[in-house]
């Protein structure tokens, strides 16, 4: 029997051999589809004998009948799933973990999020390729930037990941979190200014954020610092938003990833700013929100993802939640072939005067032509059995005559795009979670829904379905 030195030796030595050439691209599908065969047997074997949770879902699956065209035989894995039988699902003891994290519980019980070395290695060489990619494309001739990292708490992968890859890059990281009592906004940004910071991995909230605080101090962010690029997670980012967060900062907005505490990074950028899927690390799935039913490995749907490493807690046929567009291209190497953009969580619809609208349709309407925004708030009323919002901007420095333009023009946009009313407020100081977005929730930190009769969000047959059809068309 292998020690579990042995056993990380050898796996690194066969990913290595798919991750290297699926990156300078000479991989074929065939070689690909072989690994995640392999793969994905060696991943059920491990959840059947040693997860509780998997022992009782896969006690009727034959693991050698079982082929990449066949996984519909396996049931879905869910969040409640996850919440329920917490260390359940684990295939292996939290010894076996190099690292304990656990998601943040804003929208349920915190669960348990262990990595072992192998589940660690994988997802992070993938985004290391994505940083090196970019870097490369932003600073010439070698130029190591420093890299500020701004994650959400002590028990998250994300500092812990970006230092790792800052670390294989040869690049100089600071862990610079304003929410840490040690840290606070003064220092946070006396560190960004003084150490000429050039790279922030934060959230797009905490952009705007920063923004505000410096001007608080007298800075501003266009001259008074050297911040060149923003990595954004965390929460969405939609085209309108990035824009105005470029306005605030003069620099280059990427949307760095998309993943889960749970299911790791699952796709991270392009210098394009595309998000490109991690092809040698999961089986990817296009599903129909409502029914389950599989669309296809592209498409417009649900995301769920099985992961391909034998760690400690691979997830099977995972159901994210989220609603996507993955898009197979037919063209290129593998790597370049399929892009993935995130439109929202299945939860995060909203229903308006009976029309389901995706939390970046929303946003996209509030944001679009809006520049210099340090935050956005929205709230949701009801009056004579008609839906309306408010949506409250914090626009510094605006002279009467141009919010009476903005006014006009977002209130027939509100109505033409959202078809509801609409009343809009310039105010001075929005309160502080509002920029929290995804290390909190979007719909919890921008979205206040005060109407009697809730909307029909958590039921996804009648969130889904319009939208869907409006994304296909």
């Amino acid at each position: 029997m292998r020690s579990p030195k042995e056993d990380l030796e050898l796996f690194k030595s066969d990913y290595n051999s798919i991750a290297s050439t699926y990156r300078d691209g000479s991989l074929s599908k065939s070689d690909l589809d072989a690994w995640k065969l392999v793969q994905l047997r060696k991943v059920l074997g491990k959840a059947k004998k040693n997860s509780p949770f998997y022992q009782c879902l896969l006690a009727e699956i034959d693991i050698e009948s079982i082929s990449l065209d066949s996984l519909e035989k396996i049931p879905f894995t869910t969040k409640d799933d996850l919440r329920t039988h917490m260390q359940g699902v684990m295939s292996g003891s939290m010894r076996d973990a190099a690292f304990y994290y656990e998601t943040t519980g804003t929208t349920g019980a915190a669960t348990p999020c262990p990595r072992d070395k192998k589940e660690s290695y994988a997802s992070n060489l993938q985004l290391q390729y994505a940083y090196e990619d970019v870097i490369n494309s932003l600073f010439k001739d070698g130029e190591k930037p420093i890299l500020g990292i701004m994650g959400p708490t002590e028990v998250h992968s994300f500092s812990d990941t970006l230092e790792s890859i800052a670390f294989e890059l040869d690049m100089c990281s600071a862990k610079i979190w304003p929410g840490s009592p040690v840290i606070g906004f003064d220092k946070c940004l006396s560190l960004i200014k003084n150490l000429g910071i050039e790279v922030l991995a934060t959230s797009p909230g905490q952009v705007m954020t920063l923004a505000k605080e410096a001007k608080k101090r007298g800075l501003d962010p266009l001259t008074d610092f050297s911040v060149k690029a923003f990595m954004l997670s965390g929460e969405l980012c939609t085209p309108a938003l990035a824009k105005n967060l470029e306005s605030l900062w003069g620099a280059n907005i990427f949307n760095s990833l998309y993943g889960s505490q749970e299911a790791f990074v699952i796709a991270s950028t392009t210098p394009n700013n595309e998000l490109r899927p991690h092809l040698p690390n999961y089986i990817f799935e296009v599903i129909d929100p409502t029914s389950g039913e599989r669309i296809g490995d592209s498409g417009i749907g649900e995301l769920a993802v099985t992961n391909l490493v034998d760690g400690v807690k691979p997830l099977i046929r995972y159901r994210t939640g989220d609603i996507v567009r993955l898009e197979d291209t037919k063209s290129g190497n593998l790597f370049e072939r399929y892009r993935i953009q995130v439109v929202g969580r299945v939860k995060d619809a909203v229903t308006l005067n009976g029309i389901n609208f995706t939390a970046a349709e929303i946003e996209e309407t509030i944001m679009g032509n809006i520049t210099g925004c340090l935050g956005y708030q929205i709230i949701i009323a009801n009056t004579s059995n008609k839906d309306s919002i408010i949506v409250k901007f914090e626009l510094p420095g605006l002279r009467d005559k141009e919010k009476k333009s903005l006014i006009s023009e977002l209130t027939s946009r509100v109505q033409d795009d959202l078809c509801c009313e609409s009343t809009i407020m310039i105010v001075d100081d929005l309160s502080d979670h509002v920029n929290l977005g995804g290390w909190i929730k979007w719909k919890a930190a921008r979205l206040i829904d005060t109407r009697e009769t809730l909307d029909h969000s958590d039921d996804p047959e009648v969130s889904t379905n319009a939208i869907l059809e409006r994304l296909n068309k």
